[in-house]
């Protein structure tokens, strides 16, 4: 368990049957009246009611790939990793190459711990164009795998889609960490903490990345602001438990990655 350090089916007919096909089915109407109901429950914040109403949308004949990623994304909201898992699998039945499904399913994998899978997966979702996501998570699955140099190649893929998520470059950093590449971790955390738009989860990676690299003497330097004074020197004791654990995979797994999405 991580510390407090802390993924359209279209149905062609004939052109005797153009004139059908323009006009929604009662079931298709079914599965877009919950789908609607669900989102408006979505945004109002109740998520369990809505995936209730989403499983209900791909029970109606002819349900859409929508309805099974949308059921799949509340079950993770929710927690639900397997529930989710199966949710995904099911839309990949309908669209194999669905990059959004494809990034679920691994997802959902990888909050269970399947990493080979998640790995493989998430490989798949990668490929598709644009998918910065996929590329995060993938480098998540292989630093719990204790593969760190791969971990900060997929971490690159994903910062070059998006240069200004702190999650992304956070995490790249603490695979430079595990890798023995201080150096290369302090220059990637620097801006991190600089920024100000740093959460109070970027900064105790800050503080746990300067442990790692071996400079905890320069913690009385930064700017650990968001941090509350009480909660300082817990931290500081967990990221030296951290750093004298000798396996990269028990260091992945007690830093508590993050996958923001």
């Amino acid at each position: 368990m991580p510390s407090r350090f802390a993924a359209t089916l279209i149905l062609l007919g004939s052109v005797t049957l153009a004139a059908c096909t323009t006009t929604p089915s009662a079931s298709d109407e079914g599965s877009e009246r919950f789908m609607r109901l669900a989102a408006d429950l979505e945004q109002r914040g109740d998520p369990a009611t809505a995936a209730g109403l989403y499983e209900k949308a791909t029970q109606q004949p002819h349900a859409p790939l929508q309805a099974w990623l949308k059921l799949g994304d509340t079950r993770l909201t929710l927690s639900d990793a397997r529930g989710a898992e199966r949710a995904y699998q099911q839309a990949l039945e309908l669209k194999p190459d669905s990059a959004d499904a494809l990034l679920g399913l691994g997802t959902a994998q990888l909050r269970q711990g399947k990493l080979e899978r998640a790995v493989t997966v998430l490989t798949q979702a990668a490929a598709q164009p644009g998918q910065p996501q996929a590329f995060n998570r993938l480098g998540i699955a292989l630093i719990l795998q204790g593969h760190a140099r791969e971990a900060q190649a997929a971490f690159n893929d994903s910062l070059r889609q998006l240069p200004n998520d702190l999650d992304i470059r956070s995490n790249l950093a603490l695979a430079y960490a595990l890798g023995g590449e201080s150096q290369r971790a302090l220059d990637t955390v620097r801006s991190v903490n600089e920024s100000a738009r740093a959460l109070p989860g970027h900064q105790r990676n800050v503080l746990l990345i300067t442990v790692l690299a071996g400079t905890e003497q320069d913690i009385s330097n930064l700017r650990l602001d968001q941090i509350p004074e009480a909660d300082r020197q817990p931290l500081l004791v967990e990221a030296r438990r951290i750093k004298a654990l000798n396996d990269v995979q028990a260091q992945a797994r007690a830093l508590g990655l993050v996958d923001s999405h």
